[in-house]
């Protein structure tokens, strides 16, 4: 792989601190021969309402790791959104991507009757609209980042995918593929152990835009008495775990063709699992140390997120929830910002292992009944209003 494919993302240097997103001078021009492709579910508020919350979680996530698979692991600037996901590639990649969430799409019609929408937008069209696309990204842990955007372009990408969607459309395969590899949702939902778990889009609405985050920061610290991190929704113990009819019973779903090598290997994955995470017996103790894999799951998930929205997916207090309301109401009054809310009494987590590593795992997080999605809706409706 070229430096010129590689080289701006993985020259950047990382922040250490998820708040340090609120100074400008954390953000680099994305350059204009790079491409972003937007993706979500078409009516994805009607498929959370019947049900398919985890459905739509999964093919959202699905549309990264697919592409981190196709561009062979490279660390790459990406932000989940719940129901889709906006992630970016240099030009010269951009084809091999378009096959590939093609394809995806032609899974998720296929094995969970959901429409995946794909869009593929240069950045150089974003810039002749006036905006740009500026990147950070945070070190979650060592060897493992997540991006972070600012200047108004994955905003003005997503308003160019949906208002020209035959001009950027990326048409689903006839073909699809044969299954999603090293994505699983194994850890069943995880119940706040403060009271709610609080999902929040926050979007400042002044020119002074980032002094107005680093101000909500700020009483945010005040209202969880510590930082972002201190909410983290992430926690997990045997009883979370799966059994392994459910766990099957959902992955074969991954699959295209059942009684295969792939297939196989994932049910022998899920045996192991179980046998490690539920019951606590680990028949690969000298290769794999559960204890710690599962100890390092909370800091290797991205439940704080930044592209020109604030998103959090937090565990909250009751009192810290009401008083987190009365925050965003004064904040929206006042002209400060739009915001979207939805509470529910647990989190979901899909998770992406390369490896067991420190940095070989990812963990896609949303607050429960689609969190993200949910609050989403409450975000445009304020942004419609004015």
């Amino acid at each position: 792989m070229s430096d010129s494919e590689s080289g701006f993302y993985h020259q950047l240097i990382p922040l250490k601190h998820f708040e340090d997103f609120a100074e400008s001078s954390n953000f680099k021009p994305l350059p204009q021969d790079w491409v972003i492709f937007i993706t979500d579910i078409e009516n994805s508020t009607s498929a959370i309402a019947n049900g398919l919350y985890k459905e739509v979680n999964l093919i959202g996530a699905a549309s990264i790791t697919l592409t981190m698979q196709a561009l062979g692991l490279q660390e790459i600037p990406f932000v989940f959104g719940g129901d889709g996901a906006s992630i970016c590639v240099h030009q010269d990649r951009a084809d091999v991507v378009s096959e590939e969430l093609a394809r995806l799409a032609s899974l998720a019609s296929t094995n969970f009757g959901l429409t995946l929408r794909v869009a593929r937008i240069p950045v150089k069209k974003i810039m002749d609209a006036g905006k740009q696309v500026l990147v950070s990204k945070l070190e979650i842990t060592r060897g493992k980042f997540i991006a972070l955007f600012h200047g108004g372009g994955l905003a003005m990408a997503d308003k160019l995918a949906k208002e020209n969607i035959e001009q950027f459309k990326v048409q689903p395969s006839s073909e699809s593929i044969e299954s999603l590899q090293g994505l699983s949702c194994r850890w069943s939902p995880m119940p706040s152990k403060k009271g709610v778990i609080v999902s929040l889009l926050v979007s400042a609405r002044q020119d002074s835009e980032m002094a107005v985050y680093g101000e909500f920061l700020q009483r945010m610290r005040d209202i969880l008495e510590g930082d972002i991190a201190s909410a983290n929704p992430v926690h997990l113990d045997s009883k979370n775990y799966k059994t392994f009819a459910r766990a099957l019973k959902e992955e074969s779903a991954y699959h295209l063709h059942k009684f295969n090598y792939s297939f196989l290997k994932r049910v022998l994955g899920i045996v192991i699992s179980v046998l490690i995470f539920r019951f606590g017996i680990n028949p690969i103790a000298p290769f794999f140390d559960g204890a710690k894999y599962k100890n390092s799951i909370s800091e290797h998930s991205d439940y704080r997120k930044f592209d020109d929205v604030l998103r959090l997916i937090m565990d909250c207090s009751e009192q810290q929830y009401q008083e987190l309301q009365t925050c965003l109401d004064a904040a929206y009054r006042k002209g400060q910002i739009y915001y979207g809310l939805f509470a529910s009494k647990e989190a979901l987590m899909t998770c992406f292992v390369e490896s067991s590593d420190q940095g070989g795992h990812l963990h896609f997080v949303d607050g429960g009944d689609g969190g993200l999605t949910m609050a989403s809706r409450q975000l445009k409706l304020q942004l419609g209003g004015g």
